[in-house]
């Protein structure tokens, strides 16, 4: 589908933007989007390579993954239920292009995301604890490393990326929890689908 770019040049051009991704028909995205090459354009009047944020659903039905994409502009819209487009009835939702990394990589990993929220939000309130910054921290899921998880905490210095692990017997411990959990706020909001995300209370992460 065309989609009109506007460059940081003032160049305007079309570019196709999918409307709906099948990674069992075309695999090849699911790499271009791990390495932030998805929706990627270059600019026919300056060179400049772009990275805008469309609308997409991208699915993956042997592995039973339904992804909705919502550009991270339209993150408040959405949360005020104030979008002025249709959210195709999926699975999940993710809100920029980071979540939507991070999802991929769960996917990739066999890990369930509720589980992987509550163990982010944990993470979220000891580092708030320790930070002494005012930007917003956002902690994404990284990938596995041996018999850790690793997440990556932004925010907490400026132009910095903390590191931090967790071990798997956390994962199962959280795992057996989940039941329990899902019933307690804040992790009834949490984990509500289709957007399972931390991200939705950050402003009320210490409750």
């Amino acid at each position: 589908m065309k989609k009109k770019i506007v460059c940081f040049c003032e160049a305007e051009f079309n570019a196709d933007i999918p409307k709906l991704v099948d990674f069992s028909k075309e695999p090849e995205i699911e790499e271009d989007i791990l390495k932030g090459k998805f929706m990627a354009v270059t600019c026919p009047a300056c060179g400049k390579l772009i990275k805008p944020e469309f609308p997409v659903h991208i699915i993956y039905p042997s592995r039973e993954m339904d992804i909705f994409f919502i550009p991270e502009l339209d993150r408040m819209a959405f949360l005020r239920d104030k979008l002025e487009y249709k959210v195709v009835n999926s699975k999940r939702v993710v809100i920029g292009y980071d979540e939507l990394v991070e999802k991929i990589l769960l996917f990739k990993n066999d890990l369930n995301d509720r589980v992987i929220e509550i163990i982010k939000y944990y993470l979220l309130k000891k580092a708030l604890e320790d930070s002494e910054s005012d930007m917003e921290v956002r902690i994404l899921f990284y990938g596995k490393e041996g018999n850790s998880l690793i997440f990556h905490a932004k925010g907490l210095r400026k132009s910095e990326v903390g590191i931090l692990r967790v071990d798997m017997g956390m994962v199962e411990k959280v795992t057996l929890q989940l039941e329990n959990k899902k019933n307690e706020e804040p992790f009834l909001t949490i984990l509500e689908a289709p957007y399972v995300s931390i991200n939705k209370i950050l402003s009320g992460v210490d409750a």
